[in-house]
């Protein structure tokens, strides 16, 4: 097997990010949303979110509880995973061809409504920004990397991509006092301005933020058909919510705007675009992350990808381990070389899949800090068949690679800011 060295390859993340050459871009997902740094206040993971919403709809109305039980039978006999995802893409799928009739027990109106009623849920489950307390708001780990951004100095200011609804990097971005830009203009009832999107040199000091399933707050003005941002999030809140219309809804503004600015991002030279808490489950995304790979002759994605599950005996699996693994082939057919996939035991880079091993035993007299990034495994005991004994241990430079977690991410950009941490030695 092939094995890469984290240290090499932390030194490499580190240049680019100390470079002013280069234009730095991250694409957050759900997984930011989970690691707050905040015991309480968190988006849950699609298996919480879709407990929750079940036992919500269930209590609501019996007939609804009732179609759910029978939704998550079909779902499970076609060998499909139950989730909110499958769940509101049935829910719409019959809604669409059901006509005058009724199917698990419900019409086409009533289909509507429990839709609505999934997606209410889904609203109140991200609007963690309501219950978190302005003196915690510098405490999130979202505001550690504001405060990277702020202190970085840089010809051309980050762009933030993210698939998230809530609140919180609008929440770390302001509460650290840093401007950014997010495509609305105006005050009183801000409005969605493509053309903005598109002229991003007209701000050309503003940190960019594009929310490119929607948020919390934006809906339609029905007169002018605009999308304008309100400070609540109202219950028709425009977002692509998690169900087989997102690719067919993509493609409609303001997404459409929105993912051409990620193709724009990284079609220019030198685009670096960092991936944290985002699972490559979106296909309209990796389509079109693909086909800008493909274009941009610099440009290059690195992937810090949490791919460890657990088996129903609680044994560790990481994903980067099977072969079949999507997000693998993604890097290593289908982009050249050109994306790297940084995983907790594994990585694809040029192509290459291998494992994490250290190539030599770290010394206590190394300036570089190992253990910031990469925690090691034990060392393996001695075998009776090999003999030895105490201080016979077998050292292999095996261990985890810890920046796929975001909490972990944050904290290195923040070390890179500060010319006593840890990443300031590399």
């Amino acid at each position: 097997m092939n094995t890469h060295d984290p240290r090499e390859h932390i030194r490499g993340i580190h240049q680019i990010l100390i470079s002013d050459k280069k234009r730095i871009g991250f694409l957050f997902g759900a997984g930011t949303s989970l690691a707050t740094g905040l015991p309480n206040v968190f988006v849950p993971a699609i298996e919480k979110m879709t407990k929750t919403i079940v036992e919500e709809v269930e209590a609501h109305s019996p007939l609804f509880a009732a179609a759910i039980k029978e939704i998550q039978c079909e779902t499970v006999a076609l060998k499909i995973a139950f989730n909110v995802e499958t769940l509101l893409s049935s829910i719409e799928a019959k809604r669409a061809v059901i006509g005058a009739g009724t199917l698990n027990g419900l019409n086409s109106t009533s289909f509507s409504d429990l839709a609505t009623l999934v997606k209410t849920r889904i609203v109140s489950l991200v609007s963690v920004h309501e219950t978190l307390p302005v003196d915690d708001r510098k405490k999130l780990t979202h505001a550690r990397l504001a405060n990277w951004i702020q202190k970085a100095r840089r010809r051309f200011p980050a762009e933030i991509f993210t698939t998230n609804y809530d609140y919180l990097f609008e929440v770390a971005l302001e509460g650290s006092g840093l401007p950014y830009f997010d495509g609305f203009s105006g005050s009183f009832e801000p409005f969605f301005c493509p053309e903005a999107v598109e002229d991003v040199d007209a701000y050309p000091h503003l940190v960019k933020l594009w929310k490119m399933h929607g948020s919390l707050g934006w809906t339609y003005r029905k007169t002018d058909k605009a999308v304008i941002r309100k400070q609540t999030a109202p219950g028709d809140s425009i977002l692509i919510y998690p169900s087989h219309l997102k690719y067919n809804t993509s493609k409609k503004q303001p997404y459409l705007s929105l993912i051409d600015r990620l193709c724009a991002f990284l079609q220019q030279d030198d685009a670096v675009l960092f991936t944290c808490g985002y699972s490559f489950g979106d296909d309209h995304i990796n389509e079109r992350l693909v086909t800008s790979l493909r274009r941009g002759a610099n440009s290059h994605v690195i992937a810090m990808y949490y791919d460890e599950t657990w088996t129903e005996d609680q044994k560790s699996v990481f994903g980067l381990a099977n072969e079949a693994n999507g997000v693998r082939g993604l890097a290593t057919y289908e982009t050249g070389g050109k994306m790297s996939v940084y995983g907790l035991r594994h990585a694809v880079i040029g192509g290459k899949f291998g494992e994490w091993r250290l190539r030599d035993e770290p010394k206590l007299t190394e300036s570089i800090r190992v253990s910031q990034y990469f925690d090691e495994d034990a060392a393996v005991p001695p075998t009776k068949e090999a003999g030895g004994g105490k201080g016979d241990e077998r050292w292999e430079g095996t261990g985890r690679f810890l920046l796929p977690d975001f909490r972990k991410l944050t904290a290195f950009l923040n070390d890179l800011s500060s010319a006593e941490g840890p990443a300031s030695s590399l």
